[in-house]
């Protein structure tokens, strides 16, 4: 009796474990890129940029989460979420023990807003992308990258280190994706399509959901981007070309 609680109790552990911890190297070269916004609270990642030109090719790194202390009770996995930063004290190696989710790998590029406020409350912001090139786009990069599973896209602020900062539209310079609403909708924002494979089990709480991820490709979790848009209420939200 006491073994198979020793071997549980044990396996719990396992499960909740980190694989890697956020401590004093957290943001620290070469994994030291800033978005300039509140997803630098959660990711630490290396920009690669084109050596002749100087323009951001790729980003490479890691994207954390805390354990609540929560289990799930539809799966049984432990309840993970993304740390807020030092604002709500929990800064990673700082005021908690920031753990790897998921690994992240980047690509330039850009969207249109819509909203942010949904079904869910308030959840990851939405932007509006093409499918595949269009010549008639109002500016480069509004494609979803292929081939690979690029399900988020990420805005950049003025305060970023992505070579592309200075030319940030006011209307972007946001700080949380709240603040892009209403002031960013129909607006044009530079930023990166992200794509992320799990490194755990866990039970993602996000938006007023709590997502079973499971190790892998992971398309389901921060999914964020529509390529066929039309609303009543948002009649002036143009389209992807001219």
């Amino acid at each position: 009796m006491h073994r198979i609680f020793i071997s549980l109790a044990a396996a719990a552990i396992a499960l909740a474990a980190p694989v890697t911890r956020a401590d004093s190297f957290f943001h620290k070269a070469p994994f030291d890129f800033l978005f300039g916004n509140h997803f630098d609270t959660h990711q630490e990642t290396r920009l690669d940029v084109n050596l002749r030109t100087g323009a951001p090719e790729e980003l490479q790194g890691k994207f954390y989460i805390i354990f609540t202390g929560a289990t799930d009770p539809a799966t049984g996995l432990p309840v993970a979420r993304h740390p807020r930063g030092a604002a709500q004290q929990e800064e990673c190696g700082v005021d908690v023990k920031c753990v790897v989710g998921w690994e992240l790998r980047g690509l330039p590029g850009a969207a249109k807003f819509v909203s942010h406020s949904g079904v869910n409350g308030e959840d990851h912001p939405i932007w509006l992308v093409n499918r595949a090139e269009e010549p008639r786009a109002p500016a480069a990069g509004m494609v979803i990258p292929q081939p690979g599973y690029y399900s988020h896209f990420m805005w950049i602020t003025r305060t970023s280190t992505d070579p592309r900062a200075e030319s940030v539209p006011d209307a972007c310079d946001k700080n949380n994706a709240g603040e892009l609403e209403p002031v960013a909708t129909d607006q044009i924002c530079q930023g990166w399509f992200l794509q992320i494979k799990a490194k755990r089990k866990f039970a993602f709480e996000h938006g007023g959901e709590v997502i079973p991820i499971e190790n892998g490709e992971d398309l389901r979790s921060h999914l964020n981007m529509v390529t066929n848009y039309k609303s009543p209420t948002q009649p002036a939200i143009t389209t992807t070309r001219d």
